[in-house]
């Protein structure tokens, strides 16, 4: 990403250059003595350039800038260009902070002599930034890539190069800064303009746009959208009379490497094949016509990139020993030697690689003295690899403090270092060290995450997250296999895993709080705004194609993501000084939170890794493993190895299809065996303890506790009450409270306007869901019972029934206290996705189609929170007033639940969603968090009418006589679990409770 950015630098700074200049005015000229000391001097400095001595050529080319300011003043054009030339030796010299003091100079210089909007402070302007972004200082070059956007608008138009090589810029920018969504529409504005300027549709010049816009696709999870791009490139080069080998044979491998490390290897290995087949074809040419021709070694070299990637390592070792060897022969030097000591380093030669590495080393520090330590944190790796321990940590503190004296303690450089450090520390066996240098890493990690979160949207901040998952699975591997009796270790890891988990859903949940605790004219129509784009997008994905025709389907859906965007973006910009001024996540302000005597279970599902392992190019990870922390009110968390995820999430799957059986009599035998893999190994820590906050990781998201079996034979519901949290970070959330904006409101028995029951309805209990062949949404009259029962309880409830029971009417609300919606609820499945390297375990609840909905189109199929959500009045005609009757999770998080201490989701399926490791479940429950809810009860299956009236009014009857929240929902299962009747798990253990847990008043 980094050579990218400095190839457009270099490309805008040439057309910045190469445009016509201005017409001088007359200026001194130096006197004979003075010429000739000026050529002296630059003589002397050229010299010393060739030998890439810079810091004494940077002296020479100081004492030409204070010769010719003499002559032609401060603020002359000549002065600048040569202090554009010092800039330029002061950073090859390392020293950064006195470059980038030059270039503002220069700047500043630009903006008197020539105004604020000339082409020299146009110039001027990308080296500032420039020279900040060299520094991965993105905050403070923004605004400078700004300004140069909006100069280059004004002095070359809009529809030129240089402006669409600017948006790139600001584009690669964002990108770089975690603002995914805000980089994708640069962009795209950026393809579209240059589309404008080509001479065709299939131009060459399209080639670069089209990979970077498809690249962020593809990073951002939209696959259709980035192969539509892809396949266009492909075409492109394919098709294109005048393309070169070079241009067509890196293009596939280019679109090969996004595949092959996205997991798809299947779209990857054709491109690599015929990337191949070019070069060794254009190679066996030139060996034959041209052997000295210089392209030779280039596509040689990147004929062994593509061996490489599909790891046939001989054939990469013999290309780039020839590369080397014709480089040596013709110019005395290679670039090779690094990639050659990489491929002979994964054959299994360590040795071998680290002359190869510091030979490469050698050669780049002659080049350039910023390239002297290119090599160093490979090289202590290699290190590492082969036991030398002590001149591997050598060779990373003396790295450490170059980067401190360049970048400073802070900078996420230095905190790479440390993570370096950490790892060869564990692998050394030298515990102490391991664990400052890791706690070092990590609190300047936090700092970067608490930036990241500053800006952009819940998307951008998931990709964050999904990237940097390492430094998660490090803290955890550290305290389970490194240092297990380390009270320090311990609460490092969980402080880490605080401080990640949930961490997006969190991000989120605070920007509609901010707005809505600060709601000005402005703030209610941005909400309002998103509101309305969030549900014509679900509208029109639940109606279909027939909505709107096939041929513009797309482009609605398309168009509407993109308005949803840019509003996401705006929201997240209003609440950015709430993040930023959020209180640090430390144990001790969680552990004083937590109720007496209760202890918090952290679930975590992470990736193994030892750091004595082999070095191999395309890594193959060990099974994924399930931990948990558990923390009591005082002291040093515990930490549980709780065994492989395949295991326990095998064990996930066969209870949940047993527990939400009636008719399965195994259900006792395998919820005792999914017992044993998880709560049966924290007994020692949880020890008397009756109250479990219980943060879940992975598929055990999805799983009701209450209902394992312990090797007694009893029910965890007759031990424990479980609270449910994304993580007990939620108990900092919970503290702040707000006060409800009104009373109670119940929706009950929709009129969906069946004209059939769903298959297999007579003589059932009225299972709250649409059978999978069934198109229509059937009655729940067993809900108005319910509404009856709960009404007998909480008097003063609004209620909503029948006609009643809309969208609309669900949307208009403000903050009730507490929410009740007795309806169908639906959870869609996402397709299956192809295996991949890393991928995230799948829910695997029942899908239930929405009426009139055929296959669910591409682009809302991506998006979990358009898969689940709940029936309403006038569903089955997919019309109710100006809504279509279906309430997607989507159109939920923008509910205003701000002040409801609760929301009771008795419908089916309420609980389940897409889960994702370290975040939830994507679905109705995260929705609602976000909109603001304190508590929810919500299902995990579809559930029983009668069975679910007697619980739902005998929780409403615990809750008014002053019953915590998950207390009286275990009170009121363990009755209905005492009956016979309903002694299956499936009639009673279907709901959880998540969130608060004090009594409701």
């Amino acid at each position: 990403m980094t050579r990218t950015i400095w190839i457009l630098i270099a490309l805008v700074s040439a057309i910045a250059f190469g445009g016509p200049a201005p017409k001088a005015p007359a200026r001194p000229r130096p006197t004979p003595a003075e010429q000739q000391q000026i050529n002296d001097l630059q003589k002397q400095m050229y010299e010393l350039q060739a030998k890439s001595a810079y810091v004494p050529a940077s002296k020479l080319a100081k004492q030409l800038v204070d010769l010719e300011k003499k002559i032609y003043g401060d603020d002359s054009q000549q002065v600048r260009m040569r202090k554009q030339a010092l800039a330029g030796m002061t950073s090859a010299s390392g020293d950064y902070a006195g470059a980038l003091a030059i270039d503002k100079d220069i700047l500043a210089s630009a903006e008197r002599s020539t105004g604020p909007d000339s082409r020299d402070v146009q110039t001027a302007l990308m080296g500032v930034s420039g020279m900040l972004w060299a520094q991965n200082n993105l905050d403070e070059a923004e605004p400078y890539v700004q300004r140069t956007l909006v100069l280059t608008k004004k002095l070359d138009g809009e529809k030129s190069i240089m402006y669409a090589g600017q948006l790139t810029m600001y584009a690669a920018l964002l990108q770089m800064h975690n603002e995914y969504s805000s980089s994708e529409r640069l962009y795209e504005q950026a393809l579209a303009l240059q589309e404008s300027m080509a001479k065709s549709k299939n131009d060459l010049s399209l080639l670069g746009p089209i990979q970077q816009l498809a690249s962020i696709y593809w990073q951002t999870n939209q696959p259709a959208k980035a192969k539509a791009l892809y396949d266009r490139a492909i075409a492109i080069v394919t098709n294109a009379p005048d393309v070169n080998v070079q241009t067509h044979a890196s293009t596939l491998w280019s679109i090969a490497m996004s595949y092959h490390y996205g997991g798809r290897d299947d779209l990857a290995k054709p491109l690599f094949a015929q990337s191949i087949a070019l070069y060794t074809k254009e190679v066996a040419r030139l060996d034959k016509d041209k052997p000295d021709d210089p392209m030779l070694p280039v596509l040689l070299g990147q004929l062994g990139y593509n061996y490489r990637q599909i790891d046939d390592l001989p054939d990469a070792e013999k290309v780039f020993k020839r590369v080397i060897a014709i480089d040596e022969k013709s110019r005395g030097y290679s670039g090779y030697e690094g990639v050659l000591a990489e491929i002979v380093r994964a054959n299994g030669h360590p040795k071998q690689a680290l002359e190869l590495y510091e030979k490469a080393e050698q050669q780049m520090g002659k080049l350039s003295p910023l390239s002297a330590r290119a090599y160093d944190t490979t090289i202590a790796d290699v290190l590492r690899e082969l036991g030398e321990y002590k001149r591997a940590e050598k060779l990373l503190l003396d790295y450490r403090v170059y980067a401190e004296k360049t970048f400073g303690k802070r900078h996420p450089m230095y905190g790479m270092l440390e993570h370096s450090l950490a790892s060869l520390y564990m692998a050394s066996g030298e515990t102490a060290k391991a664990e400052q240098t890791l706690a070092t890493s990590l609190e300047i990690a936090e700092k970067e995450l608490v930036n990241v979160l500053r800006t952009g949207t819940e998307s951008d901040h998931a990709i964050y997250f999904s990237k940097n998952n390492y430094q998660l699975d490090l803290a955890v591997n550290f305290g389970l296999s490194y240092a297990p009796k380390s009270t320090v270790a311990a609460r490092l890891g969980l402080t880490t895993l605080l401080r990640r988990k949930g961490r997006v859903l969190d991000a989120a949940a605070a920007s509609m709080a901010t707005i809505r605790s600060k709601l000005s004219p402005a703030d209610k129509k941005l909400l309002d705004d998103l509101a309305n784009a969030r549900a014509q997008l679900a509208k029109l994905t639940v109606a279909g194609p027939a909505a709107t025709g096939p041929d513009d389907y797309a482009k609605s859906i398309v168009a509407l993501e993109d308005q949803i965007q840019k509003l996401e973006i705006e929201v997240g910009k209003k609440s950015a000084a709430y993040r930023a001024t959020s209180m640090p996540i430390e144990l001790a302000p969680i552990q004083k939170l937590m109720p007496k005597d209760a202890k918090l279970v952290e679930l975590v599902n992470f990736q193994p890794y030892d750091p004595k392992s082999p070095y191999r190019i395309n890594p193959i990870l060990p099974p994924r493993r399930y931990a948990a922390y558990v923390l009591g009110g005082k002291g040093d968390p515990a930490l549980i190895d709780l065994g492989p995820a395949t295991v326990i999430d095998e064990a996930v799957e066969k209870f949940r299809k047993a527990v939400s059986n009636p008719k399965n009599t195994k259900v006792g035998d395998l919820g005792n065996a999914l017992y044993k893999l998880t709560i049966g190994k924290l007994a020692p820590a949880l020890g008397t303890t009756t109250d479990v906050l219980l943060a879940p990781d992975g598929t055990l998201n999805v799983v009701p506790f209450s209902a394992l079996v312990d090797d007694n034979g009893k029910l965890l519901l007759d031990t424990f009450t479980f609270t449910y949290l994304t993580s007990g970070r939620d108990l900092l959330r919970l503290a702040i409270k707000s006060k409800a904006q009104g009373g109670g409101v119940i929706f009950a028995d929709p009129a969906f306007d069946a004209t059939q029951a769903a298959p297999g309805a007579e003589g059932s209990r009225g299972a709250r869901a649409a059978d999978l062949s069934g198109l229509m949404w059937p009655q729940l009259p067993g809900t108005g019972q319910e509404a009856d029962e709960v009404e007998k309880t909480f008097t003063g409830l609004t209620e909503y029934r029948g006609a009643k029971a809309t969208e609309g009417a669900l949307k208009a609300l403000h903050g009730p206290k507490i929410l009740h919606l007795a309806t169908h609820g639906f959870f869609l499945n996402d397709e299956p996705p192809k295996k991949s390297r890393g991928a995230e375990p799948q829910a695997t609840p029942v899908a239930m189609p929405m009426p009139g909905q055929s296959v669910a189109p591409q682009s809302g199929a991506e998006n979990p929170l358009l898969r689940s959500g709940l029936a309403l009045a006038g569903a089955n005609k997919l019309s109710s007033g100006e809504e279509d009757g279906i309430l997607t999770s989507m159109e939920a998080s923008g509910l205003d639940l701000w002040g409801t201490k609760l929301v009771v989701l008795s419908a089916c399926d309420t609980g389940n969603g897409k889960v994702t490791n370290g975040e939830g479940v994507y679905g109705l429950r995260r929705a609602l968090v976000i909109a603001g809810a304190e508590g929810l009860v919500m299902s995990l299956w579809q559930v029983d009418d009668l069975a679910t009236r007697d619980l739902m009014a005998g929780y409403y009857t615990r809750l008014k006589a002053g019953k915590a929240r998950s207390s009286a929902l275990r009170d009121v299962q363990r009755e209905i679990a005492g009956r016979e009747k309903y002694k299956h798990p499936y009639y009673w253990a279907a709901f959880v409770a998540e969130g608060d847990n004090s009594p409701i008043n």
